[in-house]
């Protein structure tokens, strides 16, 4: 996601314009992405090594800076904080009714373990879509508005926005196939490249396109589509052929059909580990589902990523 790199650049310029009557130094502006050039313990030394290795910013927290900044009338110390705060909109200076949660990579046994995987497994294969910068955590808890209070919502395994992607990597400890693991991360990455809200008129083209030919389907109750409650494809030699009909390649819930994010990652999965022959040979004769691989192929292809 080259383009988060040059929304920084337009805001630090709209910030150097506000301030015109001062002689300002690029070299001088604090990155707040990086550890304090004072910082010397083995966390910030990794999290330096792995931006000069790859070029994205590496967190293992979402406090961006936490600095004294003296006593208030009081006399009591206050802070200058800025946290990540991914529900918040930076362009237009508002703020979404999401929350997340997080739980840290604590030791810097972890840390450097998830350091090594990044950069050797899961960074070659991000071609195009290379955030900004990476928060790593061993867990991300979604909380949304109701009433007056943030409730619990899920707790997925990634979130985003235009500076960073948030990772739930707490699979990595007990994995022993590194390179499958980064496959798994690389749906993710495309997914998310394509924006935040996929009904969207702004969205990418070709993803609001994909997105069209199911819209009124997502998440609807399978005995409208006479389609029997159950999860998976064994339920009987043809229950996932129903799905495909409609355009849908997997069964994710016990009684409604799949959710927009399901129905995408199940087609980037299977143009990234399926031959074009393989696709059509195997769904061809799906009309459903071969309009919107039309549209998603394409996409993927131009993520830069390849198994």
């Amino acid at each position: 996601m080259k383009q988060y790199i040059y929304i920084s650049l337009l805001l630090l310029a709209g910030c150097l314009c506000a301030c015109q009557e001062e002689d300002l130094n690029l070299a001088d502006l604090e990155n707040v992405f990086l550890p304090s050039p004072n910082a010397t313990d083995e966390s910030s030394e990794l999290r330096r090594n792995f931006y000069e290795a790859t070029g994205c910013y590496l967190l293992f927290n979402d406090t961006l800076r936490h600095e004294y900044g003296g006593v208030d009338a009081y006399g009591n110390p206050y802070y200058d904080t800025e946290l990540l705060s991914l529900g918040w909109n930076y362009i237009s200076g508002s703020s979404n009714p999401t929350r997340y949660v997080y739980e840290y990579i604590e030791t810097i046994e972890q840390q450097r373990k998830a350091a090594e995987w990044l950069q050797d497994y899961l960074m070659p294969y991000l071609g195009n879509v290379v955030p900004y910068s990476l928060l790593v955590v061993n867990r991300i808890d979604h909380y949304v508005v109701d009433g007056n209070q943030y409730e619990y919502d899920s707790s997925p395994i990634s979130a985003s926005d235009f500076r960073c992607m948030a990772l739930n990597i707490s699979g990595l400890w007990d994995t022993d196939d590194l390179q499958a693991y980064a496959q798994e991360f690389c749906y993710e990455f495309i997914f998310s490249s394509w924006g935040n809200d996929p009904f969207d008129s702004d969205y990418e083209e070709n993803a609001y396109e994909f997105y069209r030919c199911s819209r009124w389907d997502y998440e609807e109750d399978k005995e409208d589509y006479v389609i029997p409650d159950g999860i998976g494809d064994e339920y009987d030699a043809q229950y996932i052929t129903r799905f495909y009909r409609y355009g849908f390649l997997v069964n994710t819930n016990e009684t409604l059909m799949p959710d927009y994010k399901s129905d995408a990652i199940s087609y980037i999965k299977a143009c990234l580990t399926m031959t074009d022959e393989e696709f059509r040979a195997k769904y061809g004769e799906y009309e459903a589902v071969m309009e919107k691989y039309e549209y998603v192929k394409p996409l993927v292809e131009q993520s830069g990523i390849k198994f």
